[in-house]
């Protein structure tokens, strides 16, 4: 192949490769887009304890209940 036909291979690939760059959805964009209003999250700012033990001596302390939440995910992503 000479110079020149692996010059114009080259740029047909790079336009065709931004081609499909410009068609690809930005996932991130969607997936923030599809989030719950801050109003619904407000349960992310309740000061969770990661320790039971924690929790109930606290809990005794204070005086007050114990919510226990279990879950096996990522809670943090909103994909659990």
């Amino acid at each position: 192949m000479t110079p020149r036909a692996s010059f114009v291979v080259f740029v047909a690939v790079s336009v065709a490769v931004a081609a499909v760059r410009a068609q690809t959805p930005d996932l991130d964009a969607e997936f923030a887009a599809a989030q719950p209003p801050t109003a619904e999250s407000l349960w992310t700012l309740v000061p969770w304890r990661h320790s039971l033990t924690e929790a109930l001596a606290e809990a005794k302390r204070d005086h007050k209940p114990i919510y226990l939440f279990v879950n096996d995910g990522d809670v943090e992503s909103g994909r659990c």
